[in-house]
């Protein structure tokens, strides 16, 4: 049960990580929700969502075939680790101005009325995102040295962070007339600083699993 749950958990934390972060889609699920209903903005994350499932699907099946040698799996943990500790370090100094402003986003506008157009919307923009496909090759790669190549291990990590994912942007919908505090300054500051450390802490899981995975492989091989 442990070998489950550990996985699951640490998938579970990088999901909460991503949850809180403030950005352009965090603004867009609170904007449709506001302005076109509840359904119309879980529709939205529905497509977001999605999205994010097809990419890390995707590169679940690529990493497992391209992540086969355990020097492989050391180099990339590493090199996985340090770009999510530096995204980490920029996003804790990353400057907020001191004066509250709107986020400045291009509103989600679709010629066919309906809710499932929205969805549609909602993964075509997602999908297009050149940052997510940064940041889900390098977390999966990095994943799969963490935990040796382990697929079972690596599933259960990602079920953990989409599922948490997909919550709380439907949480996110629900509450978005009640959330407009996203927008302050010092709200922004401290959300940023938490992210940041976050991901620093995360980064360093995965260097040092990747290290205790790639050391654990050469004493059982040693006669």
């Amino acid at each position: 049960m442990n070998s489950i749950l550990h996985p699951l958990f640490e998938g579970i934390i990088l999901g909460l990580t991503v949850a809180i972060s403030i950005g352009p889609a965090l603004f867009a699920l609170l904007q449709t929700s506001v302005k076109h209903g509840v359904k119309t903005g879980i529709f939205l994350a529905g497509g977001i969502f999605t999205s994010d499932l097809t990419l890390v699907v995707g590169f679940y099946f690529g990493a497992s075939a391209i992540v086969t040698n355990p020097t492989y799996h050391l180099v990339l943990g590493i090199v996985g680790g340090i770009v999510m500790s530096v995204y980490g370090a920029y996003t804790f100094f990353k400057k907020v101005p001191l004066t509250e402003q709107v986020e400045v986003i291009n509103e989600i506008v679709v010629r066919k009325k309906g809710p499932f157009p929205y969805f549609i919307k909602g993964y075509v923009l997602n999908f297009a995102n050149p940052f997510l496909w940064v940041f889900w090759i390098t977390s999966m790669l990095a994943i799969n040295a963490t935990y040796g190549g382990d697929q079972k291990s690596v599933g259960l990590f990602f079920a953990g962070t989409l599922s948490v994912i997909l919550m709380t942007d439907i949480l996110k919908v629900v509450l978005a007339n009640k959330i407009k505090i996203t927008g302050n300054p010092q709200v922004k500051i401290w959300t940023n600083r938490i992210v940041g450390i976050l991901f620093m802490v995360i980064g360093g899981f995965i260097i040092t699993g990747s290290l205790l995975e790639y050391f654990r492989g050469i004493s059982m091989q040693v006669p």
